[in-house]
């Protein structure tokens, strides 16, 4: 039986979904939420949906038996709450990353969806782009030896809050994240610098080894822009969208055009969150894992107030 699926909160977000439901043979969406019933009931027709509801609540209340997982995407700015109602009901929940605005409030839905036994999964596109999947899969091979200088820089739009602090807790979560995940474990050090758009995370990691995450909300047109570098002890690899995104300068703003990475990413992290539901196991980017990344932010953001390193001591980050 194909694993039920509900978009919770995302009606402008399903044209991304609706690309990849044809790729997950062993999952369907089934319902859709969103507070205007028109955006919903135009979400529910391009994704072969047949119930709509303006708010989980109503949704548990119609049909609680008719989904298995709720997916709340990053617009979604009270998914916190809703992962713990979703856990509360017995649901599995894919979130967006960060999966709550605080380490406390995301420790509260991990211990939920653990208390109800049910999977849960912080989304990180970032760790399922089929380039940092290589990075990933050459440093396990042992290709690049030790993780050395990690490097990576995103060029976005003004979105929202746009102080370093609100950048940190934000969108530098996902690639505090993905440091963590490519060097196999927490940051030893954390210091950051900021201004207004723009905020930079040095991260230290056991053996010397360092990230250097640098987030600009500064970009004036076109899409997000991302590249990364990884230094190892002996080899080294770059892996970015150049490939897939060109960067124009044409005497104007300058554009990020989109020439093909498609939804490759959305599609394999949807695909693994499904083979966790129907193995009953632990998916990758899980909840506690986000909540290791969230720490390791708000420490990002003490060391920006106080212009001071943090240093892991004993499970917490302290001013050295």
């Amino acid at each position: 039986m194909a694993t039920r699926l509900a978009l919770i909160g995302g009606g402008e977000n399903a044209a991304s979904y609706t690309t990849v439901t044809p790729r997950l043979p062993n999952a369907a969406f089934v319902a859709v939420v969103d507070p205007q019933p028109d955006r919903a009931q135009a979400a529910a027709d391009s994704l072969g949906a047949s119930i709509t509801a303006n708010s989980l609540e109503k949704l548990l209340e119609r049909g609680a038996d008719a989904f298995d997982v709720v997916i709340i995407p990053e617009s979604n700015h009270a998914r916190s709450s809703l992962a713990l109602q979703a856990a509360e009901a017995g649901k599995h929940v894919l979130t967006a990353s960060p999966l709550a605005p605080s380490v406390e409030d995301a420790e509260r839905v991990v211990e939920a969806c653990r208390s109800a036994d049910v999977r849960l999964m912080a989304s990180s596109s970032l760790r399922f782009m089929p380039s940092h999947q290589a990075v990933k899969n050459a440093l396990a091979d042992g290709k690049l030896g030790e993780p050395g200088l990690l490097r990576m820089h995103r060029w976005s739009q003004p979105s929202g809050p746009n102080s370093a602090n609100d950048i940190v807790l934000g969108g530098a979560v996902a690639g505090i994240d993905l440091a963590i995940w490519l060097f196999g474990g927490s940051p030893t050090e954390v210091y950051a610098v900021g201004r207004s758009g723009y905020a930079q995370v040095h991260l230290g990691f056991p053996d010397g080894g360092m990230a250097l995450i640098d987030e600009a909300r500064t970009l004036p047109s076109g899409d997000g822009y991302l590249s990364l570098s990884l230094i190892g002890s002996s080899g080294a690899a770059y892996a970015d969208d150049h490939h897939n995104r060109n960067l124009v300068f044409q005497g104007g703003d300058p554009s990020a055009i989109d020439t093909g990475q498609g939804a490759a990413a959305l599609t394999a992290q949807l695909e693994e969150f499904v083979s966790a539901v129907e193995e009953g196991r632990e998916p990758a980017a899980s909840g506690a894992e986000n909540c290791t990344a969230i720490q390791v932010a708000e420490a990002a953001v003490t060391s920006l107030q106080s212009q001071q390193t943090l240093r892991l001591n004993g499970g917490s980050y302290e001013l050295a």
